[in-house]
């Protein structure tokens, strides 16, 4: 089932173009992985799906329907954004921070009910910090921030989920844990999954299909196999020869 399509997508900031030509769809059970160079647009394409910022050109649909048109609360059950910005409020606890994706059900006076509770407590568990519920936010670790947004995202509870570098200031077990953890929620709940990485070997090795985003270069979108194979990713990252063919012995 499709569930977001980009038509002749344009981003960039009010006129000037980051990359321009995006035309991509994000399908029921798919995990997709955002790749490219700091400063190539990854971040910029997140707050353009998040409507942060509005699109230099083209089209965003989500479920068929203008992502423009819908109102922020029909949006926010529909698609749950993790950006690199971190509340900042000193005074915080985890279960406020992960509480906050319970908002779009919550109705005009913001009291959560049973189910919010728990769908608060299973996602904290399903991402391993539920001995972190009654911390103060800002005084967690930056990797126990990120898998305290993670939370917020999955007690959201939306068929989209997209996440902004979610790996960054993970140490390599619980980036392993959080690949397997994306994958599990593809499968079982048949979640899109739109993520960004730098670990180009990491995804290589535990997701299938990737989207390249390069300065200069066309947005790209395939097969990670195909796209190893094929020299779009020596091309799009200017691996020497010996790199790729290491990726290429190691990863097929």
């Amino acid at each position: 089932m499709e569930i977001l399509k980009t038509s002749a997508l344009s981003i960039g900031y009010d006129d000037r173009t980051v990359v321009s030509d995006i035309n991509v769809t994000l399908n029921e059970g798919d995990i997709i992985a955002l790749v490219g160079p700091n400063g190539a647009g990854k971040s910029t394409l997140f707050k353009t799906f998040s409507t942060h910022i509005r699109p230099v050109g083209g089209k965003i649909e989500l479920f068929g329907k203008d992502l423009v048109y819908y109102s922020p609360k029909e949006r926010a059950k529909l698609l749950g954004i993790v950006l690199t910005e971190r509340p900042d409020d000193m005074f915080l606890k985890v279960y406020d921070v992960v509480a906050a994706g319970r908002y779009p059900y919550t109705g005009m006076f913001g009291k959560l009910s049973e189910k919010d509770e728990n769908e608060i407590k299973a996602s904290l568990e399903l991402v391993g910090v539920n001995h972190l519920i009654d911390r103060v936010f800002n005084t967690l670790s930056d990797g126990e921030k990120q898998k305290v947004m993670i939370a917020k995202a999955i007690a959201q509870n939306t068929p989209v989920i997209m996440l902004d570098e979610p790996t960054a200031f993970l140490d390599y077990p619980s980036k392993i844990e959080l690949f397997s953890l994306l994958k599990k929620l593809a499968k079982e709940q048949r979640k899109a999954i739109l993520f960004s990485s730098h670990d180009l070997e990491l995804l290589l090795r535990y997701t299938d299909n990737l989207w390249i985003i390069a300065k200069n270069k066309p947005f790209a979108a395939g097969q990670s196999s195909d796209l190893l194979k094929n020299g779009t990713i020596q091309k799009y990252f200017e691996l020497k020869e010996a790199d790729n063919d290491y990726l290429l012995k190691e990863i097929l």
